[in-house]
């Protein structure tokens, strides 16, 4: 994420955690450099809420991502999927970057028609530029965990060209600082 973070990285905003679980997306942005007005993370499981709360003291729960609403009335149409949810909160907020990270299996789900259909909804939002990759955790983490991540770039606020991103990139030096 080093090449979103050249456009974006001395920009302080505000930074959304949906599904939080502990949170890990803020620990990487915010070790990459990244600077935050406010966090605020959605997550329902009271283990992973604890956990939040005591390595993240300033961070703000704002309870399931059904509760959340934006800036404006909505999407037009009753959503009930979780995705649904997530994808009706870009809608509102318009961030510049948002990134979604899913298991391997979304790609296959239904026969591959599921994850069309995400593709889909988050290209009818307009104006993001979407790229995506299957990454295997593995490659940075001492851990075998393949997950899929989509990055949006909302034109004009951000430059995609995440990916492609292969095992044999690296990303810190000797010294463990990033490149």
């Amino acid at each position: 994420f080093h090449k979103i973070n050249f456009i974006m990285k001395n920009e302080e905003f505000d930074f959304v955690e949906l599904f939080g679980g502990i949170c890990g997306f803020l620990q990487g942005f915010t070790q990459a450099g990244w600077k935050f007005r406010n966090h605020y993370y959605s997550e329902i499981d009271k283990h992973a809420i604890a956990a939040t709360k005591y390595n993240f003291k300033n961070s703000i729960h704002v309870g399931s991502v059904e509760h959340i609403t934006g800036k404006r009335a909505g999407m037009e149409g009753a959503r009930s999927s979780l995705i649904g949810q997530a994808i009706r909160l870009i809608d509102e907020t318009r961030p510049p970057v948002f990134v979604w990270e899913n298991v391997k299996g979304a790609y296959s789900s239904n026969e591959g028609r599921d994850f069309q259909a995400i593709l889909r909804e988050f290209t009818n939002l307009g104006g993001y530029r979407l790229e995506w990759q299957l990454l295997n955790t593995s490659w940075v983490l001492p851990q075998n965990r393949e997950r899929i991540y989509l990055v949006g770039h909302l034109a004009g606020r951000s430059f995609p060209g995440v990916f492609p991103f292969t095992e044999n990139d690296r990303l810190f030096n000797q010294q463990g600082q990033p490149n």
